[in-house]
């Protein structure tokens, strides 16, 4: 069978992955893979049973039930453990904190990288696929890689609007956001198992200056420039 076009798309909290690749994705009827909503349910999961987030064999058995068990919906790019539709709690500042803890452990990106690989190969067209190593270890040989970011101060204001548009009311600062995004991006760049960094041959695209419109004008464009649709 032929391989799906892959892109790759690394980059940082707050960069705009999620939108303007959902967006494109859809537009293009292409199928959208969000890794981080992967690592942030296996998070959310440990958190729930009251897990200390520290790799060991109650974390392995999390991750053997998640496996098994886990299913994205292509259509509406939900995420379902079981019966459980988890997808609105994905965006959670406890969702965000599990996440950096278990993406820090060998054994969860081990799991989760053939799941990872089985969903985007299985797309009938193309697939986009965002996290924060997927150009470097997920899809080293996927047909563009991509670098989104934008600066600090602008991914703190988006999560901020995020959260307070799709979570409960949340009691944080735009400076609390800014913080936390720093220290997430510290953690994810500096662990020792699959660090966030921008593959070689990546195409840096930063989104700082752009609204959502032009964000997915331009990505669209690059695609078309690099004759992916």
């Amino acid at each position: 069978m032929t391989r799906p076009k892959i892109v790759a798309v690394d980059g940082p909290a707050g960069s705009g992955k999620s939108s303007i690749c959902a967006t494109v994705c859809k537009d293009l009827g292409w199928s959208y893979v969000n890794t981080g909503a992967l690592y942030r349910a296996v998070g959310l999961l440990c958190l729930d049973r009251g897990l200390s987030l520290v790799e060991g064999p109650e974390i392995k058995k999390i991750l053997e039930e998640f496996s098994e068990s886990a299913r994205w919906e292509h259509e509406t790019a939900r995420l379902f453990v079981g019966v459980d539709d988890v997808t609105p709690r994905l965006n959670s500042v406890e969702a965000g904190n599990g996440a950096s803890a278990v993406a820090k452990m060998p054994m969860v990106r081990d799991a989760l990288l053939p799941i990872q690989r089985k969903l985007s190969l299985s797309a009938p067209k193309g697939a986009m696929v965002d996290g924060r190593d997927i150009g470097t270890v997920i899809f080293p040989d996927a047909d563009l890689k991509i670098f989104m970011t934008a600066s600090l101060e602008q991914r703190a204001a988006r999560r901020l609007k995020q959260l307070e548009k799709t979570g409960p009311k949340v009691d944080l600062s735009h400076d609390d956001v800014m913080k936390a995004i720093a220290l997430r991006d510290d953690q994810d760049s500096q662990r020792d198992s699959a660090p966030m960094r921008r593959a070689e041959d990546a195409v840096l695209f930063d989104t700082s200056d752009m609204d959502v419109a032009q964000a997915i004008a331009n990505l669209k464009e690059l695609l078309r420039s690099k004759g992916l649709v």
